[in-house]
C-alpha cells in the first residue's frame, strides 16, 4: 500500500504542475483581449472618420459642380446683358447677374468651409491611421511573444510528463479510477493529515480512522471530501531492527 500511494502522490505532482502550466497556456492570450478591444475601438473609430471624410468630400464635389453651373449661368446672363434691346430686358438681366453673384460668393464661401474641414479632418485621418498602424504592430508583436511562451510552457508540459503513463500503468485499476474521479470533481485526489484533520477539507477525522492510518495497512479516503488521505509517517522507511548483541 505505500507504494501505492508513494505512486500516486507522484502522480499527482505531475498532474498538478501540467494543470499549473496548461492553466498558464490559457490565460497568456486573454492577457491580449484589452489590447484588442481597444484596437477594434480605435478601428471602428477610423473607420468612421473615413466614412464621415468621404461623405464630405463627396458633398464638396457636388457644391464645385453647381458653382460651376451657376458660373456658366452668370456668363449667359451677362450674354443677355450685353445683348438686351429694352430696359425691361437690360433690368432682368441685371438681376439675374445680381443673384448669380449672391449664389456663387455663398457657394464659394461653403466650399472654402468645406475645403478647410477636408483638409483638418484628412490630417486627423492620416495622424489616427499612423497610431492604429502602431497599435496593430505593437500587438502583433505581443502575439508573437506569446506564442513563443506558450511553445515554451508547451515543451514544459512534455517534460514535466516524462514517466506519467508508466506510474499510471504501476497503480491499481480500481485505485486509479477513483483518484482520476477525485481529480475531475475536487482538483487533485490525495491529501495529508496533520494532526487528526484532513488538510483536504480541514476536517477532523475520527479517532478511530486515524488510528488505522497511522497502522499505514491500508488506503483510506476521509468521509467528508472523500479524497484520498495519509499521514506523513506512512511514508516513511521504518529502519530495520538491529542485531541483538
Amino acid at each position: 500500500m505505500k507504494d501505492q500511494l508513494r505512486f500516486l502522490l507522484q502522480l499527482q505532482t505531475i498532474d498538478s504542475k501540467v494543470k499549473e502550466l496548461e492553466a498558464q497556456i490559457k490565460s497568456l492570450p486573454t492577457k491580449l483581449e484589452p489590447a484588442r478591444r481597444d484596437l477594434a475601438k480605435l478601428e471602428a473609430m477610423l473607420t468612421a472618420e473615413k466614412q464621415r471624410l468621404a461623405e464630405t468630400a463627396s458633398w464638396k464635389m457636388q457644391q464645385e459642380t453647381l458653382l460651376e453651373r451657376e458660373i456658366e449661368q452668370m456668363r449667359s446672363a451677362k450674354t443677355k446683358l450685353n445683348a438686351s434691346k429694352t430696359g425691361k430686358e437690360f433690368n432682368a438681366a441685371t438681376r439675374e447677374i445680381d443673384n448669380k453673384k449672391k449664389a456663387i460668393f455663398e457657394r464659394e464661401s461653403e466650399i472654402k468651409k468645406v475645403t478647410d474641414v477636408v483638409t483638418t479632418t484628412g490630417g486627423q485621418v492620416e495622424t489616427h491611421g499612423k497610431d492604429v498602424e502602431a497599435i496593430r504592430q505593437s500587438l502583433a508583436a505581443d502575439e508573437a511573444d506569446v506564442e513563443a511562451r506558450v511553445a515554451v510552457l508547451r515543451e514544459e508540459i512534455v517534460t514535466v510528463s516524462v514517466g506519467r503513463d508508466e506510474l499510471r500503468a504501476k497503480i491499481e485499476g480500481p485505485l486509479l479510477k477513483t483518484y482520476d474521479s477525485l481529480v475531475s470533481k475536487k482538483g487533485y485526489s490525495v491529501a495529508p493529515v496533520a494532526k487528526g484533520v484532513c488538510l483536504g477539507c480541514h476536517t477532523s477525522l475520527p479517532p478511530q480512522l486515524n488510528n488505522i492510518l497511522a497502522r499505514g495497512e491500508s488506503i483510506e479516503s476521509c468521509p467528508r471530501c472523500a479524497r484520498i488521505i495519509y499521514r506523513t509517517e506512512m511514508l516513511e522507511d521504518k529502519p530495520a531492527d538491529e542485531p541483538q548483541a
